[in-house]
């Protein structure tokens, strides 16, 4: 016969607790059998008046079998038998506590903490969308609103997705405006974050792949007043890199057909970044040269006589 519905809920409570670093509940223990190792007609977690030593002992402590309640000196570090039900114990460690539990009650404690370790990733994943949301200026309405609700997977793809409505927004907005310094920023951030949401895949996508040469292309531009040629600086990241680190190349050209992020580089999106080289001469206003106070002065070119004017 399964569980009872109120007898499995006290045992997910229970075990909340001890995975949340909280005292365990004496008054529901883990057990299926009765206190003379008899079975009992609902075996997994069933309340009942509170044992003689706790279910998560302090190293060195003496334990108590969450079957039939027989003390354990010393304590189980791994899973054994019983030595009075003969029945199977199963040992786990939550925080550096040993856990004392039954095989009907594993299933239990496996999936609560596998909830709490998602609920975990969810929380973290949903905390750096955001941010990059609040960066691009996405509605803050929006933003409050997906960071109040319980985390999921839902919330978590949702976040993913305000960040890059926003972000498209504020790209089409810095390039019509020719900001191309923002536009380079918005799309190395963007790209980084793929990235890493994608895996950290060697090679990366192609989509990732597009994103980041956007920002080359956006940085290049960017450069155009300064000069006709930039520098690319590998920040030593691997031989590949190497190779173009500190040569100069025209930004005509780059923008072509553009090297970045390099074919082969073991980091996937290779760190690699442009420098400017300013140009040779800067253009500006012609200033009319001052002649020196010891230099002969030019004679003024004499005036043609007008014709038919007389001498």
């Amino acid at each position: 016969m399964s569980p009872k519905p109120h007898l499995r809920e006290n045992g997910i409570g229970f075990l909340r607790r001890l995975l949340g670093g909280g005292e365990p509940d004496t008054g529901a223990e883990i057990q299926s059998g009765a206190a003379d190792g008899t079975p009992s007609h609902s075996e997994g977690v069933v309340s009942g008046e509170p044992l003689a030593t706790p279910t998560a002992p302090r190293r060195g402590a003496v334990a108590a079998c969450p079957y039939c309640a027989t003390l354990l000196d010393p304590a189980p570090e791994r899973g054994r038998l019983c030595p009075r039900c003969r029945r199977r114990i199963v040992v786990r460690r939550v925080d550096g506590r040993r856990v004392l539990l039954t095989e009907e009650a594993l299933d239990v404690f496996e999936a609560e903490r596998d909830r709490e370790t998602k609920e975990r990733d969810w929380t973290g994943e949903r905390r750096r969308w955001l941010g990059l949301a609040k960066g691009v200026s996405a509605p803050v309405n929006r933003v409050a609103r997906l960071a109040a609700v319980p985390p999921s997977e839902a919330v978590v793809v949702a976040s993913r997705d305000l960040y890059l409505a926003a972000a498209e927004r504020a790209v089409r907005t810095a390039r019509r405006s020719k900001r191309w310094g923002e536009v380079a920023w918005i799309r190395r951030q963007q790209a980084a974050a793929m990235y890493r949401a994608s895996g950290s895949a060697i090679p990366p996508p192609d989509e990732i792949v597009t994103l980041h040469r956007a920002w080359s292309e956006a940085a290049l531009r960017s450069f155009v007043g300064v000069g006709a040629q930039v520098e690319l600086v590998a920040a030593g990241c691997c031989a590949i890199c190497e190779r173009d680190n500190g040569r100069a190349f025209r930004i005509a050209d780059e923008l072509r057909a553009q090297r970045l992020p390099h074919e082969g580089c073991p980091k996937g999106l290779c760190p690699c970044d442009w420098w400017p080289v300013p140009g040779a001469t800067a253009r500006g206003r012609r200033v009319r040269r001052r002649a020196s106070p010891g230099a002969d002065p030019v004679p003024a070119p004499l005036p043609e006589p007008r014709s038919g004017a007389s001498p």
